[in-house]
This record gives C-alpha cells, structure tokens and sequence, in this order.
C-alpha cells in the first residue's frame, strides 16, 4: 500500500501550504479507514455504554459513574491507537497492531499528563484574555501526538508542540477550522442519517430494526476520529518538515 507524500526534511525552508496539507490529511484519512475504521467504532460503542446502563437502571450511582470513568479511559486509549496506526502509515513504517497497542500502552500515562497540562494551560490563559486561550487551543494541537508518537515527554511535548507552531500559527488554525467543518459535517450526515429512517417508517409503516437504527449513525459516527486525528497528523507531518531538530525525545515527564 502506497503512503501519502510526506514533505522531507530537507524542505525544511519551504513554507507551509493549507491546501497540500488538508490534502494530506484527507488521503490519510482514506488510506487507513480499513485499518482504524473498526477501532472507532468500538470506540462510539463504548462510549455508549453509560447511556445504555442508565437507560436501563435509571440509577446514577456509583456503577454508573464507574462506566464513565471507565469508558473515557477507553475511548482515549483507542483514539489514541487510531492516532498510532495512521502515523505509521503516513511515515510509511512498518507496524503490527500488537506493536501500536503497546506503544500507545506505554505512552497512555504521558498522554493522560499532556491533556491535563494542556487543559490547564488553555483555562489559565482563558481566564486571563480570550486571545492567549485561543491561540494556546491551537499551538498545543500536536502536543499530543509528540507524546505518542515520537515518545517525548510532558514538558518536551508541551514545549515542542508550542515552538512546532510558531509563526505558523495561521495555517495551523485554518486546518483546525476545517476540521471543525468536516466534524460538523459528519455530525450533520449522522442527524440526516438518523433522520431518514424515522421518515422511512412513517411513509412505510416498515419498522426499521433496533439493530440496524443503531448501526447506521453509529458508523457514521465512527468516521469522526479518523478524520480528526488525520487532519491533526497531517499538519505535524507539516510543521515538522519546516522545523529545524528540538531537543531529543525523552519518556520522563
């Protein structure tokens, strides 16, 4: 399988382009969807099972607070693979899914520190001026993907990611707003999705079974980490063509 046309290091003075890198993303994100299209959809199942829990409990006990602790900590380590299994395939490694599921294992504890820091980082600045909160939600975008795939550390991935964006700060938030479109476009072909077959069974009088209502959006669904996550790569794969060498990596927060 051919892989998308990563820019080498050696154009390292050339400046960046949205279009080629949305267009980067955009073959990424077709390229893996055999390979990470079944990860996302047991990423959405799993993230319904609290929903499904209480609606049959109706009990918002312990149990029920248990499955969402549970569920989140799930849902991030499979995003976390999608994230795994398309940069290898961008790079054009070699990889097996046993080999993505023990990096992104090893890298789990870090990553959950970088979205913390993050987070907390982002909340300061907002509190102080909505700009600095603003620009910070898109500098720290390829903090994560530092952390998993490169396999630096939590001050390294932090720092990396904000010096990766640096007076390219404009590009990097014109590809977060396009993915913001797509995601609100996959969320609206859901909706109509879902929509449909309501119609379907007023005009038919046909029941559509319970099985199939619930696949249907639900694959759907499952095309929005894919699609975020490849975009996010696209523009690392970018930034860091363009970047002269930081510091080395390092798995020490």
């Amino acid at each position: 399988m051919s892989t998308p046309d990563v820019p080498p290091a050696a154009e390292s003075s050339a400046p960046i382009i949205l279009g080629p890198t949305l267009e980067l993303g955009w073959q990424l994100f077709k390229r893996s969807l055999t390979r990470c299209l079944p990860i996302s959809l047991l990423a959405v199942l799993i993230g319904q099972l609290p929903a499904v829990y209480l609606l049959q409990s109706a009990d918002r006990g312990p149990l029920w607070l248990l499955l969402n602790v549970l569920a989140a900590f799930a849902g991030l380590a499979l995003w976390l693979l999608i994230m795994q299994r398309q940069y290898t395939l961008l790079h054009g490694r070699g990889s097996t899914l046993g080999s993505d599921v023990g990096q992104v294992l090893r890298a789990l504890p870090r990553a959950l520190a970088v979205l913390v820091v993050t987070v907390l980082l982002i909340c300061a600045a907002s509190l102080l001026l909505v700009a600095p909160g603003v620009y910070l939600l898109i500098a720290l975008w390829p903090a994560l993907t530092l952390t998993v795939c490169e396999g630096r550390g939590v001050r390294e991935s932090v720092d990396g990611s904000l010096q990766l964006v640096r007076g390219r700060w404009g590009v990097a938030a014109g590809a977060w707003v396009i993915t913001l479109i797509a995601v609100f476009g996959v969320v609206m072909l859901g909706m109509g999705a879902g929509l449909l077959l309501i119609e379907w069974q007023l005009v038919t009088g046909l029941a559509v079974g319970t099985l199939v209502s619930a696949l249907i959006p639900g694959l759907i669904g499952a095309l929005f980490p894919p699609l975020v996550i490849a975009f996010g790569l696209a523009l690392h794969a970018r930034l860091r063509a363009t970047t002269q060498p930081f510091s080395s990596a390092s798995n020490s927060a």
